[in-house]
């Protein structure tokens, strides 16, 4: 009770701030509230104020939530440069505390275009809060937030923006491994490839991060190997295991069978074996000479239901079939004919 009064300031419409001199900055139009506080079963403070521009309202408050057996208001209703003054509230042991209330339009200094700079608002009046970011991922350099104070002048210095860039990539998981950039700014990519005969394992790309690194984990690279291939059925392979890139295997038939496909096969990045497999099918055999004859067709084996012909030179007559067919069985369907003298078998 014997000490000056505290007192309270609420405000609408528009800012209010304490300069470094204690005064009260007060942005025209705004509707502010004075509280003096003291308990009013004690009596009723006094407010005075050092000019006669107005009268202002003074009564005990009756606003919600706020209480009308302590706060003693004076309201000043959308102030104006004459509101400015000395306003005192006394209470009625006598102790005084004065406030000196300034309405002024106070702004700060225009908030300058910066490349890449986005700002959250362009208002510059006292006591407003702007905060910055940077597009793209960009590096924001000074203040992410700054305040316009009583004096007119920014809390801090507007910050920039500056372009992060990923670097190159030392120490690669794989010597095998190769990196392309694609781009290097924030939200960039880079694309990763094997050397022939490698096979990628894990992100087949990165991202440049907003922090300048790439994003990790990197793949690696694992020599690519084929299984062992199949044997085709009456057949096998010339080749041992295990099986790189480029590596070639040759298939053979068994006697008697003729192969039917691709005789070689080697073995690819993707780990699979080219072509497809070929086939040994049943075959008959070269089926011997006709002394002073001719045959349609002379090879080692002769597929089935591939058919022959023989003829007779020297005008000798043909004894026999003078066609032979390859059957299912790897047979032929009769024995070779021979050439013989006209009238051999005459007496």
């Amino acid at each position: 009770m014997e000490k000056p009064p505290t007192i309270l300031f609420r405000h609408e419409l528009g800012p209010i701030a304490q300069s470094n001199e204690g005064k009260l900055i007060v942005y025209p139009g705004v509707i502010l509230h004075m509280e003096c506080l003291w308990i009013r079963r004690f009596g009723i403070p006094k407010w005075t104020i050092g000019h006669n521009h107005r009268q202002y309202p003074q009564s005990w408050t009756t606003d919600p939530g706020r209480d009308s057996q302590l706060e003693y208001r004076l309201s000043i209703y959308y102030a104006s440069k004459e509101d400015s003054g000395l306003f005192t509230c006394e209470t009625p042991a006598r102790y005084m505390h004065s406030v000196e209330v300034i309405v002024k339009a106070v702004h700060c200094p225009h908030i300058p275009k910066r490349r890449g700079l986005t700002a959250s608002t362009e208002d510059t009046k006292m006591s407003t809060h702007v905060t910055f970011n940077c597009e793209n991922g960009n590096a924001l350099t000074g203040p992410s937030e700054i305040v316009c104070l009583p004096s007119g002048n920014w809390n801090s210095s507007f910050p920039i923006c500056e372009s992060v860039e990923c670097g190159e990539v030392g120490g690669l998981v794989s010597t095998n491994l190769t990196m392309k950039v694609i781009a290097r700014d924030i939200g960039g990519r880079a694309v990763f490839s094997c050397a022939p005969g490698y096979s990628l394992q894990g992100p087949q790309e990165t991202t440049c991060l907003s922090n300048g690194d790439w994003a990790t984990p990197f793949p690696s690279c694992v020599e690519v190997q084929c299984e062992n291939p199949k044997s085709p059925e009456n057949g096998f392979y010339h080749g041992t295991g295990a099986f790189k890139v480029g590596d070639v295997v040759q298939y053979n038939c068994n006697t008697d069978y003729v192969m039917e496909g691709q005789s070689v096969s080697a073995c690819q990045d993707s780990g699979r074996w080219s072509g497809t497999l070929p086939k040994c099918i049943p075959a008959c055999s070269y089926p011997g000479t006709t002394i002073s004859g001719k045959m349609s067709s002379v090879k080692f084996y002769y597929k089935m239901g591939e058919n022959i012909t023989f003829s007779c030179e020297n005008n000798l007559v043909l004894k026999g079939a003078s066609m032979l067919k390859c059957l299912k069985n790897g047979k032929w369907s009769n024995t070779i004919p021979t050439c013989e003298a006209p009238n051999s078998n005459q007496s």
